[in-house]
């Protein structure tokens, strides 16, 4: 029977040891892949709506899985958290990781990939899942850059994640990615076919670029949405949650296919980064989600 953790303020430590991850230490990245997600792949990743967490999004899968679960809004995420920044001698950024992350994307309903915390949005957050309040344009960095646009293709918008309470009412990143009407392979109009989308943060410019393709075709040359962005310090903690939040769970299940995703491994000066291989624990606060809304 799918087992649901009731809503309690509850800690639980979640063994991460099986997680698909590749770490090239050279390089210094970590990254994920996940062709497709099944009963298989999401053994560990975790499935969160705002009453409960399924600490293996695997039994979403099962022959009993809760299909009210599944019609939920709601989260897929990494079972541990990746690098953001790390502080320097005086407490601030000192150095920020870059990350890069595609997927392909069918239907025609909004998912939004999105950055989190170290932790869930608090207990009872105000505005339920997505927050209360919508994102403006006028929180951009700059106070001027536009942060949506649109093709035939896919709508793109970038804000923050509204879900952590007023005192961080505006932390994170939300990319929400909606098909449009024009015609994809593997599908008709009305945002039937796919789309392939890359979502790319360089730490250096602190810029955050998105691309949309029709599925299959190469990485466009021009970047759909490029805007600046700053996700070290307040924004963000150290480390962060990664992954989906879609108004159905099953809009991510079933509509996200080959999800890669390549961070910065930002080891620590005593050598103490992640290491091949190890296992890698997570304590996940059971408590009402906060989230992003994924509009149109």
């Amino acid at each position: 029977m799918t087992r649901l953790v009731p809503l309690q303020l509850l800690v639980v430590v979640v063994g991460a040891a099986a997680i698909t991850v590749a770490t090239a230490s050279a390089a210094h990245v970590d990254s994920f892949s996940y062709p497709t997600f099944d009963a298989t792949t999401t053994q560990d990743l975790v499935a969160a709506t705002n009453t409960s967490i399924l600490t293996s999004a695997s039994l979403l899968f099962g022959h009993d899985a809760d299909f009210n679960f599944n019609r939920t809004e709601g989260f897929i995420l990494l079972s541990r958290t990746v690098d953001v920044w790390r502080a320097g001698p005086g407490g601030g950024p000192a150095r920020e990781a870059s990350f890069n992350t595609s997927f392909a994307l069918s239907g025609a309903a909004p998912v939004a990939y999105v950055v989190l915390r170290d932790s869930y949005p608090p207990l009872h957050g105000t505005g339920g899942l997505r927050g209360f309040a919508n994102y403006s344009a006028s929180d951009a960095e700059d106070g001027a850059t536009p942060r949506n646009a649109s093709s035939g293709l896919a709508s793109v918008e970038v804000g923050p994640v509204r879900s952590y309470g007023p005192d961080d009412p505006a932390v994170g990143l939300n990319v929400t990615v909606t098909p449009t009407g024009g015609t994809a392979p593997g599908g008709g109009g009305g945002g039937g076919g796919a789309r392939a989308v890359w979502i790319e943060y360089d730490a250096a410019k602190h810029r955050l670029s998105v691309y949309v393709a029709a599925a299959g075709e190469p990485r466009p040359a021009a970047a759909l949405l490029d805007a600046r962005l700053g996700l070290a310090g307040r924004r963000t903690t150290e480390t962060a949650m990664v992954g989906f939040f879609a108004s159905a769970i099953q809009d991510v299940l079933v509509g996200v296919r080959d999800w890669n995703l390549t961070v910065d491994r930002l080891d620590t000066s005593e050598g103490g980064g992640r290491k091949e291989g190890a296992a890698c624990w997570v304590f996940v606060l059971l408590a009402v989600l906060g989230s992003v809304a994924a509009t149109a």
